[in-house]
């Protein structure tokens, strides 16, 4: 690969750099004096290994670009060395290589290694390709780590998952601590907010009872006993009896009256939803005046509460430095990520085969090539009950890779993740759902070296940018457990399904979980629910939904959904950096196949 472009004097241009620093050398006597005396120059002192790395590295090009190459090595040595000099790190090496040590005395040359030349050599070397290819990491929702909230301390925890023994059969108490959990991030964003944040009394009377605002005190619901008027309450709705509901916190529950209930915000209001109410104690019942959803946190709010190391859960970013270096590389190389998503591929289909064929021929030239997102349901029909339905399926992914090898650039460069759907091979239809099983997918995986198959829901990180990819039909689901009829909005201009997407969309961020549905409904693996949650925001959420394709950004989070494949045969491409005005922003094309 070509050399990227570097903050030097010179720009350079190598090639295959990895394995000639091992190679024997034999330059001539001038070279090596001039080379070394280039190192003198900038204060530092080379091994004789290192400057024989160094010539192997020079011989290679021509006079003109080799001396263009060493002016630009020696300048990230003489940084690396310099920055590790800053920072305390007497004797310790640059680039996790171990490299640069002082000679003895009180000399200020710094000693150049051959490891430490192999790092620099090795990072300079690396392309567009290269960093995009790094920058792509994929979460497994049962590899998640959980990001925890004490409530007394104040405090956040982020588990890995080797730190807690976690089962699909967990025991009852699991079931109460994911509930609490899920209370206690919310309550803890609602608290941050101006509404119900504390002020002091001065500023109080001089201005907020002035102008008729002020802040808001949220009451728990076992003080509501005995105490009249109208209070503020934040809790969960839950079914203790069939048809009657109540208002439930971590200190206790009430019966609520919605008879005279209006909703405030957008969304749908299900059973488990967590909810603000406004309402007064009659009779023992709590009647709710007003009810709306949980104040929204941005993510970049989010992040600045928790901190860099409770919020990586990718593991791939232990300091800010390395933040702002990632953030640097998302600049420069960035742009050159693209996703193409399609939802409901279904392989028993003749004409989606068709399709698909001509989608990856489409892309056959390109370089760098797109991350191809294929999410189920992979066939028309549920086949585990049928008669030869696991011979049936297997032979359908061995067509797919059939296809995909057709087109020799995609399937050996192409990466492919694969998301089941509800009703695709494997475990019941509990949430977060794990891949589909390696006995359906084994042609497949052969003959494409970069598919896989992951849970549902999924995480990826691309450069520091977060994006979740889920199957459900959430919009359906949300519409079907709707306890209020949805807020109207006469100034809005959508109606119909768009609206009611809008409000499915609102629902999932607001609650930030994918699933704010109830259990019955849409059952979960109680220790893994943390993998479902979206708090904080990702950058991204793609739901594979049967209803239209939608695209809504809502507090700086992007909320799309492809389509169904089969109906329209529609896909969308999502560009998560795209240059304009100035800044990086995402960018969504729709996209079809004609016939």
């Amino acid at each position: 690969r070509g050399w990227l472009s570097i903050s030097s004097p010179c720009s350079a241009s190598l090639t295959s750099l990895t394995s000639i620093l091992t190679m024997s050398t034999g330059n001539p006597a001038q070279s090596r004096r001039r080379v070394q005396r280039a190192f003198k120059m900038r204060g530092l002192a080379v091994q004789a290994p290192a400057l024989d790395a160094m010539l192997n590295v020079l011989q290679r090009e021509n006079a003109q670009s080799s001396q263009d190459v060493l002016v630009a090595i020696l300048d990230e040595i003489k940084e690396r060395l310099m920055s590790s000099d800053r920072a305390g790190g007497r004797g310790a090496g640059a680039g996790g290589g171990g490299g640069g040590d002082r000679i003895g005395g009180g000399s200020q040359q710094l000693v150049v290694t051959k490891s430490l030349l192999a790092d620099v050599v090795a990072d300079l070397s690396r392309d567009g390709g290269d960093v995009t290819d790094e920058a792509l990491q994929l979460l497994d929702a049962f590899r998640t780590p959980r990001l925890a909230y004490d409530s007394m301390r104040k405090q956040f925890t982020l588990m890995m998952d080797r730190m807690e023994k976690r089962s699909l059969y967990a025991e009852a108490i699991r079931k109460v601590e994911m509930f609490a959990q899920r209370y206690a991030l919310v309550q803890q964003r609602i608290l941050k907010q101006d509404l119900f944040r504390p002020k002091l009394v001065a500023a109080g009377k001089s201005s907020s009872s002035k102008q008729g605002g002020g802040t808001h005190t949220l009451t728990p619901v076992e003080s509501l006993l005995g105490r009249s008027g109208v209070k503020f309450l934040l809790g969960m709705v839950v079914q203790v009896e069939e048809g009657r509901y109540y208002l439930e916190d971590h200190t206790a529950q009430v019966p609520m009256d919605l008879s005279q209930a209006s909703v405030l915000t957008d969304g749908f209001i299900t059973e488990n939803s967590i909810v603000l109410v406004e309402g007064e104690m009659m009779d023992g019942v709590l009647l709710v005046h007003r009810m709306g959803s949980p104040i929204i946190e941005t993510r970049q709010d989010a992040l600045d509460t928790i901190g860099l190391q409770n919020s990586d859960i990718f593991n791939s970013m232990s300091s800010l430095s390395e933040l702002e270096k990632l953030k640097e590389q998302e600049i420069e190389h960035g742009e050159e990520g693209m996703f193409v998503i399609l939802s409901d591929v279904h392989l028993d289909n003749p004409i989606v085969m068709e399709k698909l064929d001509t989608l990856l021929e489409g892309f056959q030239d390109m370089t760098p090539l797109p991350v191809f997102i294929f999410m189920g349901n992979f066939t028309s029909m549920p086949l585990s009950a049928a008669r030869d339905g696991t011979k049936i399926m297997t032979g359908y992914f061995e067509e797919l890779a059939n296809i995909i090898c057709k087109h020799r650039h995609v399937a050996d460069e192409g990466r492919f993740v694969f998301v089941p759907g509800p009703n695709d091979p494997g475990m019941a239809a509990i949430m977060p759902r794990p891949p589909i099983p390696n006995y359906f997918t084994g042609a497949l995986r052969n003959k494409v070296p970069h598919a896989v198959f992951t849970s549902n829901p999924c995480r990826i990180r691309y450069f520091s940018k977060e994006l979740v990819f889920c199957r459900q039909d959430i919009v359906s689901k949300l519409r079907r457990n709707c306890l209020l009829a949805p807020r109207e909005d006469v100034m809005n201009e959508r109606s119909g399904s768009q609206r009611m997407i809008q409000h499915a969309v609102k629902s999932m961020l607001d609650q930030g979980h994918l699933c704010p549905l109830p259990m019955p409904f849409n059952p979960i693996y109680w220790q893994y629910d943390h993998a479902l949650r979206l708090y904080p925001l990702p950058d991204a959420v793609v739901v594979g939904d049967r209803v239209e394709q939608y695209y809504e950004t809502y507090a700086e989070c992007d909320a799309l959904n492809p389509g169904s494949f089969p109906n329209g045969f529609n896909f969308v491409v999502y560009r998560p950096l795209v240059e304009q005005d100035g800044t990086m922003k995402s960018d969504l094309e729709f996209s079809q196949i004609d016939d």
